[in-house]
């Protein structure tokens, strides 16, 4: 999964709300749609059906909260429910999804699927590093982290 950190798209809304990402590098602007919208102080939550899409990228999940500094930044993000973020070469799938400011890492929780072509891994969880670039996989309980990778020569076949 070598290029996993875009994989994991997740440069997510990693830049204060001015100028907020969601895509890799792009200042196109963000969309967000839901059933419906509830801003209180410095919360933002979208239920029912929730998309946030950027260019090629799309985040969907159930619910989608945010909490917002006094400065306009994302200090997190929760996504929740059917989770799947996609860039059109990759995908995640999840239960939840976390971004941490302070921390600077996005973690995918819970049935977590990562593609990336025919490349497929699964785990409990998948935690980013975002000024790091690392990914660490980690397994469910009781369970061990799979991954199935194809050359480049079974890739194109």
């Amino acid at each position: 999964m070598r290029n996993l950190a875009l994989g994991l798209g997740l440069a997510i809304l990693s830049a204060g709300a001015a100028n907020a990402q969601f895509a890799a590098e792009s200042d196109a602007p963000i969309d967000i749609t839901g059933d419906s919208a509830e801003f209180q102080e410095n919360i933002a939550i979208w239920t029912g059906n929730v998309r946030v899409v950027q260019e090629d990228s799309i985040l969907a999940a159930d619910r989608l909260e945010a909490d917002v500094t006094e400065d306009g930044e994302f200090s997190s993000i929760t996504a929740t429910g059917s989770v799947r973020y996609s860039n059109g070469a990759e995908a995640i799938t999840g239960k939840r999804l976390i971004f941490d400011n302070e921390a600077r890492t996005i973690t995918v929780m819970e049935n977590v699927i990562v593609t990336q072509g025919k490349q497929v891994m699964s785990a409990g969880a998948v935690t980013f590093w975002i000024d790091t670039g690392m990914v660490k996989f980690s397994p469910a309980a009781g369970r061990r982290i799979r991954g199935i990778f194809y050359s480049d020569e079974d890739e194109q076949t």
